[in-house]
């Protein structure tokens, strides 16, 4: 009999984490496993609905404080094997949840260091810091998506190493054409959320010193747009800085790119450093979670220590002069994070978990 999967989301908006369990549901064997996408909000989404033999439930609750009875009803009506959640809030109101209805296994999914969330977000990011450790009373697995997650949730919050599984993210080849290399035009690119954590106001700084043939694209939304807005007029940037919004086809973005730059202090496992992989694009980024299982120096780009601004503009200049076999690029991150071998992972760790019990 296949077993009933439910991956849980709040939507399918433009974040890491909705893609992830995106690409996972549509690739999970559905021989062995019947899969169902349950999404809290389903306005507004960003990545496709038309997903062939998965099953897409709608709550339509916009929220999770107003989720709690819908979820209940449906769980103890549908009786799903496992249930993948991810973020604080949604896993928080899960673990909750399994103290009234049954879910044989509940797997968390850590996406970010929760205590770096909790330093760069408000009060009610600090106050859930305090639930963190309780939350994870009630799942079986936790899913860190690097060494660094799994490092902070042992230490930080004391949670059981036996209960911590270290699963990277899933990348999907692609056949994009790389940019040629041109003395005439470096083109670097920013992909993400404009919000402070990504870095994108201090890189400025580091865009005004570059060449003139140098030009930056940043695709992304975020609270922080106006103020980028305003200090690329202050430092003159106008012509040689951009602001896409959404994109959809980021990888095929990418690929008309000569470099990625991560400019983070706070990340998980970073996507985007894997879509640029997957198009042959080498990265440089500030040492976040997650950076030095998926940068090798020379290799597919470079690793920099936070803050030391100086080096990251140094490599930038490298990186554009440099020449990339963009090919070993390629097949690298596909060996190491091809979604074949990822989900497989997953699918694994759902069938080794026959002999948990919960609580």
């Amino acid at each position: 009999m296949k077993k009933k999967v439910f991956f849980m989301l709040s939507h399918l908006g433009a974040g890491g984490s909705e893609r992830v369990f995106w690409i996972l549901s549509q690739h999970f064997d559905k021989s062995a496993f019947e899969v169902s996408l349950v999404l809290l909000d389903s306005r507004n989404c960003f990545f496709s609905t038309d997903l062939k033999d998965v099953k897409l439930i709608h709550l339509n609750t916009i929220r999770v404080s107003t989720s709690f009875l819908k979820l209940y009803k449906l769980i103890k009506k549908e009786r799903p094997y496992a249930v993948f959640t991810t973020g604080g809030h949604i896993t928080g109101l899960l673990s909750l949840l399994s103290v009234f209805v049954d879910i044989p296994v509940l797997i968390g999914r850590e996406s970010n260091l929760p205590e770096f969330m909790t330093k760069l977000g408000g009060i009610k990011e600090k106050l859930l810091d305090y639930f963190v450790p309780l939350t994870y009373k009630r799942i079986n697995i936790a899913v860190c998506q690097s060494i660094d997650i799994k490092y902070s949730l042992s230490t930080h919050y004391r949670i059981d190493r036996n209960k911590l599984v270290v699963i990277h993210n899933p990348v999907l080849p692609n056949n994009f054409k790389t940019k040629e290399n041109s003395n005439s035009e470096k083109k670097i690119i920013i992909v993400g959320r404009l919000a402070i954590q990504k870095g994108i106001v201090p890189f400025l700084d580091i865009m005004a010193r570059l060449p003139s043939n140098y030009s930056l694209n940043i695709a992304g939304i975020g609270p922080l747009e106006e103020e980028i807005r305003f200090k690329i007029e202050k430092l003159g940037l106008s012509d040689r800085v951009k602001l896409l919004g959404l994109v959809k086809n980021i990888a095929e973005l990418i690929s008309q790119h000569d470099v990625l730059v991560l400019p983070s202090v706070a990340e998980g496992f970073p996507n985007v450093v894997l879509e640029s992989l997957s198009a042959g694009v080498p990265v440089v980024a500030f040492r976040v979670s997650g950076i030095i299982e998926l940068l090798k120096n020379d290799f597919n780009g470079y690793i920099i220590e936070p803050n030391d601004f100086e080096s990251f503009e140094k490599s930038v200049l490298k990186t554009c002069s440099k020449f990339w076999d963009t090919e070993l690029i390629k097949d690298d991150v596909n060996k190491r994070f091809g979604v074949e071998k990822i989900v497989r992972q997953y699918e694994n760790l759902l069938m080794s978990t026959n002999s948990l019990s919960l609580k």
